[in-house]
């Protein structure tokens, strides 16, 4: 091994180990989310909200109301501090699935919308009682 290239591996590992001494948080009140985080979970509701509607217009097909519907649940579970708002971000995504499921079947019954959005829907809805189940238990 060439001796500039030795040294460039020894920098990179002497450097790596200088951050691995990292000083831990220190102990008291926990960190406050960061304010992206927030900005990020306002963009994704605003977002899901415009989808929602478009899908009632019958814009857009039911995928893109699930995707920004998970997408809003992802951005409150990072900002979850306790296991009880992780469940009520789960409990919300489910209720977002559950409205959907119900206007996807009265749009059929008058004869439009697509069969597919049926089973889609009811997937959508047994995905979020599965992981809410699943976050409840011990």
């Amino acid at each position: 091994m060439a001796a500039p290239e030795r040294r460039r591996w020894t920098l990179l590992v002497l450097l790596l180990a200088g951050f691995s001494f990292a000083p831990a948080a220190p102990p008291g009140e926990p960190p406050r989310p960061p304010s992206l985080a927030a900005a990020r979970l306002q963009a994704a509701l605003k977002q899901y909200e415009l989808t929602w509607s478009y899908y009632q217009q019958a814009r857009l097909d039911s995928y893109q109301v699930y995707a920004w519907s998970r997408l809003v649940l992802d951005s409150r579970r990072d900002l979850a501090g306790k296991p009880a708002d992780r469940i009520a971000a789960l409990e919300e995504h489910l209720a977002r699935m559950k409205a959907l499921e119900t206007f996807i079947k009265k749009v059929r019954r008058f004869g439009f919308g697509s069969s597919y959005d049926v089973g889609a829907s009811e997937y959508y809805r047994l995905e979020a009682e599965l992981w809410l189940t699943q976050a409840r238990s011990p």
